[in-house]
C-alpha cells in the first residue's frame, strides 16, 4: 500500500444504506454520539481512553482545532486551551452542548478554515468516517504550526477484535431493537480501516508514534496516533 494507492482509491464512493436505517439516521447517530443506549453508553466509556490518552500529550493554553467534534465531548475532560476552533459539519449533534460556550469558532468544511496555526489537531473516531481521507489529512497538516502535532485516535477498524466488539456489542441491541443489520449501517460509516489510516499518517508526516488499547491491530479496540513533521512534497499532491 504505497502513495499510488491513496491516489488511484480516494475519494471513496460511501456504501448505500438500506432505506429502513435511513429513516432513523439522525436518531441513530445521535444516540451513539451520547450513549442513550445500553450498549453505546458501554461504548461511550471505553471511548474514554480515546481522549484520555491524546490529552496526555496536549499541552495547556495551546491553539486547538479539533475535526469531527460531534457533541464536544473531548471538551468534558479538563483542559486549559488558549483558543479552540472545531470542524463539525452535523449542527444538531452540539448545537444543545453545554460545552459550546468553549469554543471559540465553528466551521462546517475544511476551506471555512482562516488562515489561523495550530499547534495541536485532533480528531476522535473521525477518519475512518472521511471520504476523501488523504485531502483532509493533507489539508490539516497545512495549518500546523512549525512544531505542531496531529494527534488522531482511531477504532482498530478491520481488526478483529474491534469486529467481535462492535458485533456483540451496539450490533445485537441493533437487530433486537429494530430487526435491522447493523453491518449495513457500519460498512456506509467506516470506510477506512486502521491499516489504511496507519499507512497514509507515515506517508505525509516523518514522525507517527502509535499507541494501541490492547495488542496490534487485530487484538486491539482503539488507537492513538501522534504525528508530527509533515512532508510537504506528499502534502502538495493531495490538496
Amino acid at each position: 500500500m504505497d502513495i499510488d494507492y491513496f491516489i488511484n482509491n480516494y475519494p471513496k464512493t460511501r456504501p448505500f444504506l438500506d432505506p429502513e436505517i435511513e429513516k432513523i439516521y439522525n436518531s441513530i447517530y445521535l444516540n451513539n454520539r451520547q450513549g442513550s443506549t445500553g450498549a453505546t453508553s458501554i461504548a461511550q466509556k471505553l471511548e474514554k481512553w480515546m481522549h484520555l490518552k491524546a490529552n496526555n500529550f496536549i499541552k495547556e493554553d495551546k491553539d486547538v482545532l479539533e475535526i469531527g467534534a460531534g457533541t464536544l465531548n473531548h471538551l468534558n475532560f479538563n483542559k486549559s486551551y488558549k483558543t479552540y476552533d472545531v470542524i463539525e459539519p452535523f449542527r444538531e449533534l452540539y448545537i444543545n452542548s453545554k460545552n459550546k460556550n468553549k469554543v471559540n469558532n465553528f466551521y462546517s468544511d475544511i476551506g471555512d478554515l482562516d488562515k489561523k496555526k495550530y499547534d495541536y489537531v485532533i480528531s476522535f473516531a473521525t477518519l475512518e468516517h472521511l471520504e476523501n481521507l488523504p485531502y483532509m489529512v493533507s489539508s490539516l497538516a497545512k495549518v500546523l504550526n512549525e512544531r505542531g502535532e496531529f494527534i488522531s485516535s482511531i477504532p482498530s477498524e478491520g481488526g478483529f477484535l474491534w469486529g467481535l466488539a462492535w458485533r456483540i456489542g451496539t450490533g445485537l441491541e441493533f437487530k433486537l431493537r429494530y430487526n435491522l443489520d447493523y453491518s449495513n449501517l457500519m460498512r456506509h460509516e467506516h470506510i477506512n480501516s486502521c491499516f489504511e489510516i496507519l499507512k497514509f499518517l507515515k506517508i505525509v508526516f516523518e514522525k507517527v508514534k502509535v499507541y494501541k488499547f490492547g495488542l496490534g491491530n487485530h487484538l486491539s479496540l482503539y488507537q492513538c496516533i501522534k504525528c508530527s513533521g509533515p512532508r510537504q512534497q506528499i502534502v502538495d499532491k493531495f490538496i
